[in-house]
């Protein structure tokens, strides 16, 4: 399996997953102090972000995100990798500029949501640079 890469990095990126099915905006939808969830419609809802590869099978939301995911980069608590199924511009504007003012912000990639399925809640990953998905065993 391989992701498309939206904005990459240049090591290999590894975690567990955090699959989120519904909606969710990272403005209201993920505590910028702390990395937790705290959309309450989610199923997923208080889990932290921190160091997970998030699988975000829709955004909804608000230009503000990017400024979420940017403190998160800030504090060291944003997650590991972002994998949506479309692409989203206000997120990669968070990260860039995260990039800019000289942090590691995680890589952001592009996997449709039926593959998206395939991979199960907490299953550790490793996505290489270039985008290939390597699922561990447990």
């Amino acid at each position: 399996m391989n992701c498309e890469v939206l904005i990459g990095v240049d090591d290999e990126v590894c975690g567990a997953c955090l699959n989120i099915l519904e909606p969710i905006s990272f403005w209201g939808g993920v505590s910028a102090e702390n990395g937790r969830l705290t959309e309450p419609r989610c199923a997923a809802f208080g889990q932290s972000v921190t160091g997970k590869i998030m699988l975000i099978r829709e955004l909804r939301g608000s230009s503000s995100g990017s400024s979420v995911l940017l403190e998160l980069v800030y504090r060291g608590a944003a997650p590991a990798a972002i994998v949506l199924n479309q692409p989203d511009a206000i997120l990669a504007i968070g990260l860039l500029a995260a990039r800019e003012m000289g942090w590691r912000p995680p890589p952001l990639f592009r996997l449709p949501a039926a593959d998206q399925a395939l991979i199960r809640d907490n299953q550790r990953l490793k996505i290489s640079p270039s985008g290939k998905v390597i699922q561990e065993s447990v």
